[in-house]
């Protein structure tokens, strides 16, 4: 039988036996700032109910002029982004705990049941839905006529994106003890890419499910089950002919598409999704500092210490700046340049933990109570 551990009762474990004022897992309080500029909130509107207190990665997406959105009860929404008004709106009674989605002019997600569901992005309309073998709780990929999903027990499906046919499906053995999360598929260049909880990454075939190759991002040290936790949980980061991916206790690397081998390679641990801009690549750690690294050869140019245990969003890029949000619904503005905290404004008491959408100017934030918030630099 396999476990899943959240962060914060690794957290828990990890201090067991420390003094009480010795609590080294307590988020910081927020440092003095004077903010550089103010934050104009330009609408918001309530889809569902939100993602509660649940640890799951649900997170806006922006594709067809549309922001699209669901809550783990089952409504899934299409949002104008000029004013919130809702274009389409459709309760599916079901849990959702991966996605949306969007591409090919579908939306695909996944339900802690092990269902996916696949509707008509401009209408929310059913397609079709089909039955795995375990929860869903990544973002489903979609591309060249197929739709690809990870399920928590360690396996991938390939289903035909119009019928919802089965094509292929690979089985991954994972260690008896995981994160809370996995990492979410990407297809591109013909090939499925997925990271699992044993520290691998691996591309597969997108026609036929055979592996191209998988490469070991970071190896399990230590006694204990928790200290040999390596899950590879976030997205990984195609950016031409490289791959940018990340594990927990281990690695930070960038491999060659083709090939699998490194370009480069370094210790940081992170399960949150990267962001990139045109020289750098943007990381949220696993204890929530943030760093800006040369994304051509790993070195780190600087690092925020400031936010430490504030259990932060991955970063959105807005220009010159990086936007993330904390657990008490905290929105951090911070220099790309130099990783100083720029700005700061308190969105929503119940907290922000999906990642923050950025389009153009906008960005766009989902409070842990289901209301969709449009903010931007004034």
């Amino acid at each position: 039988m396999r476990f899943h551990a959240p962060i914060l009762l690794i957290a828990a474990l990890l201090i067991a036996g420390c003094s009480d004022d010795e609590d080294l897992y307590e988020p910081d309080p927020l440092v003095d700032i004077e903010n550089q500029f103010e934050i104009k909130t330009l609408w918001s509107t309530s889809v569902g109910d939100g993602i509660g207190e649940q640890a799951l990665k649900i997170s806006p997406v922006y594709a067809y002029k549309k922001i699209y959105i669901a809550d783990t009860n089952g409504v899934i929404a299409a949002i104008n982004p000029d004013n919130g008004k809702k274009i389409w709106e459709v309760d599916y009674e079901m849990a959702i705990a991966g996605g949306p989605s969007v591409a090919s002019k579908l939306l695909a997600v996944g339900t802690s049941q092990g269902e996916v569901l696949v509707v008509d992005a401009e209408t929310g309309d059913e397609k079709w839905r089909a039955q795995v073998s375990s929860e869903i709780i990544s973002s489903p990929a979609i591309g060249d006529g197929y739709v690809v999903v990870r399920t928590v027990d360690g396996k991938i499906y390939a289903f035909d994106a119009l019928s919802g046919e089965q094509k292929w499906f690979y089985d991954e053995s994972l260690p008896p003890l995981t994160l809370r999360g996995n990492s979410a598929p990407v297809i591109a260049n013909g090939g499925v890419i997925s990271g699992f909880s044993n520290g691998k990454l691996a591309v597969f075939i997108l026609a036929n499910g055979q592996v191209a190759w998988e490469k070991k991002i970071a190896t399990p040290i230590g006694s204990s089950e928790i200290q040999r936790l390596v899950d590879v949980d976030l997205q990984p980061l195609v950016v031409g002919g490289s791959i940018y991916i990340g594990s927990f206790n281990g690695n930070l690397g960038s491999l060659d598409f083709r090939s699998g081998e490194f370009n480069w390679q370094r210790e940081l641990s992170t399960f949150q999704d990267m962001a990139v801009g045109d020289l750098w690549l943007f990381v949220t750690h696993e204890n929530s500092h943030v760093s800006g690294i040369n994304r051509s050869n790993g070195v780190i140019i600087w690092t925020q210490k400031d936010l430490n245990r504030r259990q932060l969003t991955a970063p959105g890029v807005v220009g010159d700046y990086l936007v993330v949000s904390d657990f008490e619904g905290y929105v951090h503005w911070i220099s790309s340049s130099d990783g100083k905290i720029v700005s700061r404004e308190h969105i929503d008491s119940s907290g922000i933990a999906a990642n923050p959408l950025v389009i153009g100017e906008k960005v766009i934030l989902y409070t842990r109570d289901g209301s969709l918030v449009a903010i931007k630099k004034k």
